[in-house]
């Protein structure tokens, strides 16, 4: 006997969107995300420490990137 040939489900993404990534967050959790890493790479710059300020830095305008 042959065996019968496998169906494929069709898969589509949800109607409300993706769960994660930018909108599983709002834009008020990466307002404040932004905020808050600007604030402490500022702090960081400002005492001395320049690569763990730029970095942070890098990181607020990653999660800035989130509210366009």
């Amino acid at each position: 006997m042959a065996a019968e040939p496998r169906r494929q489900r069709r898969t589509r993404p949800p109607e409300s969107g993706w769960e994660l990534g930018a909108g599983g967050l709002g834009k008020v959790s990466w307002s404040i995300l932004a905020v808050l890493l600007v604030a402490l790479g500022v702090l960081l710059l400002a005492s001395g420490y320049l690569g763990y300020g730029g970095i942070i830095l890098i990181l607020a305008a990653a999660a800035a990137v989130n509210l366009l």
